[in-house]
């Protein structure tokens, strides 16, 4: 079976996260898609900036589903 990824960005400050991204690639293991979901988060940080990240107190969240019905436990 194969494991799905995905990611919800989120806010302290506004006290919510954007809709859930799921990734388009699947894996066949759940470390294979767990080290993607690290990597994928740091880059994304970096992406978003010390900035945006400090004033909005941003942070991510993700897990890896067999089940894709299951990602709203995210």
């Amino acid at each position: 079976m194969k494991i799905t990824l995905a990611f919800l960005l989120c806010s302290y400050v506004a006290e919510s996260c954007l809709p859930p991204y799921i990734w388009e690639q699947q894996f066949d293991t759940e470390y294979e898609c767990l080290m993607e979901g690290y990597k994928q988060s740091q880059l994304k940080i970096q992406q978003i900036g010390p900035h945006d990240v400090n004033t909005h107190r941003m942070y991510i969240k993700f897990g890896c589903y067999e089940d894709i019905q299951n990602i709203t436990d995210l």
